[in-house]
């Protein structure tokens, strides 16, 4: 399948979402989500969720950190995209213009959030690489 996300998503380990439904007269049912990527314009999602590509709804984001969190109440997307991958729906969402810039402020801050905790862990792990590299070489010129 063809890349069509104008911009890298981030890996989204730390977001918890809810999908609000709306109900047939008043009210929402908000049912749980798993995130599987994240940036400022729209995520991925899997769940049990009765959406279709055109879908409109709101969502609600939490980006859990040890300083706090940040949380998105409400913010207004659409269904872009569904297909199947392993028995399960995935869902390509993308965020509406029409948010408030509250919450464009949030979904900006949460992508900078994840930004920055990517790039911390891929700096660790290439100095644990580096390390275990020179470690083998020592114990290599040892022998």
């Amino acid at each position: 399948m063809q890349e069509r996300r104008s911009r890298q998503r981030l890996p989204s380990i730390q977001i918890s979402a809810r999908v609000g439904i709306r109900k047939k007269m008043f009210g929402r049912d908000w049912l749980t989500v798993r995130v599987l990527d994240f940036n400022d314009r729209g995520l991925a999602f899997t769940g049990s969720v009765p959406l279709s590509p055109g879908d409109e709804f709101q969502m609600s984001l939490r980006l859990t950190t040890e300083t706090g969190d940040f949380v998105v109440e409400k913010a207004l997307a659409e269904i872009v995209n569904v297909r199947e991958l392993g028995g399960r729906q995935i869902y390509g969402v993308r965020f509406r213009d029409d948010n408030s810039d509250a919450v464009t402020d949030s979904l900006i801050r949460i992508e900078g959030i994840i930004r920055r905790y990517k790039e911390l862990t891929s700096r660790i792990y290439r100095h644990r690489e580096a390390q275990e590299a020179a470690a083998l070489k020592a114990d290599a010129a040892g022998l």
